[in-house]
């Protein structure tokens, strides 16, 4: 039944993956509001080993812990141990809402398969948080009409540090974009039976000019604004069928067969990238779909281990193919 705490498992599996929710990105609004703490495990066997992995977090002394076989690792170290595939109904607001929401997704991927993109996007983050903190405090001294000469010396020496984390960052999205472009047309006319020209572009003032200079150029404009006005965490995707820019044009059913698409293409590039499929977590994604989407999804599952929710069994049970391989789990009390 619905209420019972089905994507809140998925959710479970979701964070002992990644380290984080999909649902919040504050860890301490996973925890129960009785309790102080959560520890979440799990054992992960694949051909070669077998392992057991930890996720805890605690509200005081606020703390995030990963353990793979007890051993405590950096999240950076964590991540990638146990590779996941999310179908979630939300993810179609990746498609149409919030630039922050297409840059996670490609933050998602790219750091489940690269650590160095990883390690590179944290950095990024951090130094982002010095310079812009450095921006207000120029601009204050120029308001006051202080001397801002040291402090500029200072603005240069992180702008070369940042262009140095963003430029990586830069390019590994641009090779995924790449990978998505040169498949995303042979999926999406197979689901959607008709052939369709598909186009994914990332959106970066970038493309046009080094990030290097582009941050010299708008040194000034930063300074005023007190922020930093270009990079990684102002870039977009941009989605295109048929030539059109889907948020003026698509139908629910378009944006359906896109996201299926891009997501089976997810999968594929993990088995590409690191040579293992990931578990794939659908939740409650078939009620989402027609027929012909769910035959498509299916072809998908064959191969990896799946874990779906749904509250009508009978929706799976007509799927023949399914039946022999499927295990019924139903939470029957409190």
């Amino acid at each position: 039944p619905n209420g019972q705490g089905k994507t809140n498992f998925l959710e479970a599996l979701y964070t002992l993956s990644l380290g984080k929710s999909f649902r919040t990105s504050v860890s301490e609004d996973l925890i129960n509001w009785e309790n102080e703490y959560l520890r979440c495990n799990c054992e992960v066997f694949t051909d070669d080993e077998a392992m057991n992995l930890e996720v805890f977090y605690s509200r005081s002394p606020r703390q995030k812990n990963f353990k793979r076989n007890g051993v405590n690792l950096k999240n950076s170290e964590y991540l990638g141990n146990l590779l996941t595939v999310l179908f979630h109904p939300e993810d179609l607001n990746m498609l149409y809402l919030s630039p922050s929401l297409r840059r996670k997704y490609l933050d998602v991927i790219l750091s489940q398969t690269d650590k160095k993109y990883l390690k590179n996007l944290s950095q990024f983050k951090k130094v982002l948080k010095q310079r812009n903190a450095l921006l207000q405090e120029i601009r204050e001294a120029k308001f006051n009409n202080k001397n801002t000469e040291n402090l500029i010396e200072d603005l240069e020496a992180w702008d070369h540090e940042l262009v140095e984390f963003a430029s990586y960052i830069l390019e590994k999205r641009n090779e995924f974009i790449k990978y998505l472009n040169e498949k995303i047309e042979e999926y999406y006319s197979e689901i959607a039976d008709e052939k369709s020209e598909i186009d994914i572009e990332y959106y970066s003032k970038t493309n046009e000019i080094s990030y290097a200079e582009l941050i010299k150029l708008r040194q000034n404009e930063d300074i005023r604004r007190a922020e930093t006005s270009t990079g990684p965490h102002r870039d977009d995707i941009k989605f295109f069928i048929n030539g059109k820019d889907i948020s003026k044009s698509a139908s629910r059913g378009e944006y359906r067969t896109l996201l299926l698409a891009i997501k089976l293409i997810e999968i594929q590039y993990i088995k590409d990238k690191t040579g293992k499929n990931p578990i794939l977590l659908l939740d409650d994604v078939f009620s989402e779909l027609d027929r012909k989407r769910q035959g498509h999804l299916l072809k998908a599952i064959k191969g990896c281990q799946t874990i779906i929710t749904t509250n009508d069994l009978d929706l799976l049970n007509e799927f023949s193919e399914l039946k022999n391989s499927i295990k019924v789990i139903e939470k029957t009390s409190q």
